[in-house]
């Protein structure tokens, strides 16, 4: 895509998290300084395994969490420092999709209400004014307004993910966070909600921060791809770049574990060599070093950068 304007940018960002109370305290290393960019109107895909940071990425990029370290800029705006009354007024620009939309709703509450109170919290629109405009947020995403009645119950789980992107569409954001949007939903009504995404992006020149487990997913959706590794950014690139010629191992082997349905296709499988580390130590030098199987002393002891090897293609490993 032709080169656009930063719109989000992080800044060494940190986000750790302390736990236990009686046996002692231990701490959560979730996010180790993470810098990264979206540029407006672009997808940007986070792809890594559980317990990467994914989520805790794009949470402390909306101030859902206070991250401990580094900065996050939204539109050249500091949010890390902002007080909680002008923090509200940004989130009118940036919303978010969870992965379980019923669990994100009141189930007392009909589907009307629940798309409709972003606008009575941060508007002054009239109930006239509301009404047409949840009548008009239920018929963008192919519900009939009639919907705005019933409860969240009554809807399969394609159709509460659906409510749940109306809602985020109310304020008109300019920003909308889907954090594993798809992954509770059967095969074919993923593609729809998928499909549903993309048309309303081009729409309303939504920027996404997209993020899943499903690579396929990813790379059907992204135009560029951040894939994250023990709390830090181990590639990125544009998506083509990553999955037809990716640099970092822990990529590589990602982009390899692929299903294909080509059954007389040949892949160089690339195994680990043992568990993802605890994120309650702190890693010293590379954090792939103890599944990397290229690693040299270097990685033992100094961790790598994130560097630029071709233009837009970033990578953090001593050997790429």
């Amino acid at each position: 895509m032709n080169e656009a304007r930063t719109l989000i940018e992080t800044r060494d960002l940190v986000q750790h998290f302390a736990q236990g109370r009686f046996l002692g305290r231990s701490v959560v290393h979730a996010l180790n300084g993470v810098s990264l960019t979206v540029r407006e109107g672009e997808t940007l895909g986070l792809v890594g395994e559980t317990g990467c940071g994914k989520s805790t990425l794009a949470r402390a990029v909306m101030r859902l969490y206070n991250p401990t370290g580094g900065q996050v800029l939204f539109d050249g705006v500091d949010v890390t420092r902002l007080p909680e009354r002008k923090l509200k007024f940004l989130r009118r620009s940036m919303q978010i999709v969870f992965q379980d939309p019923a669990d994100s709703m009141n189930p007392r509450l009909p589907v009307g209400y629940i798309v409709e109170e972003p606008l009575i919290i941060q508007t002054r629109m009239m109930d006239r004014e509301r009404r047409d405009r949840v009548a008009e947020l239920l018929t963008d995403v192919g519900l009939d307004p009639s919907a705005s009645m019933r409860y969240p119950h009554e809807f399969s789980g394609g159709q509460r993910q659906r409510i749940a992107i109306a809602r985020a569409l109310a304020l008109k954001p300019r920003v909308i966070v889907c954090d594993e949007p798809v992954s509770a939903l059967d095969v074919s009504v993923q593609s729809q909600v998928l499909n549903l995404l993309l048309s309303l992006q081009k729409e309303h020149g939504l920027t996404l921060l997209f993020i899943s487990h499903a690579l396929g997913v990813v790379r059907h959706m992204s135009d560029r791809v951040a894939v994250m590794y023990l709390g830090t950014v181990a590639e990125l690139a544009d998506s083509k770049a990553i999955y037809e010629s990716p640099r970092h191992p822990y990529t590589k082997a990602l982009i390899a574990a692929i299903p294909s349905t080509d059954p007389t296709a040949r892949k160089d499988r690339r195994q680990y060599s043992g568990e993802v580390p605890s994120p309650l130590v702190k890693p010293v030098g590379c954090p792939f070093k103890s599944n990397c199987p290229i690693k040299v002393a270097r990685c033992e002891a100094e961790k790598p950068e994130l560097r630029e090897l071709a233009p837009g293609h970033q990578v953090a490993c001593h050997l790429a």
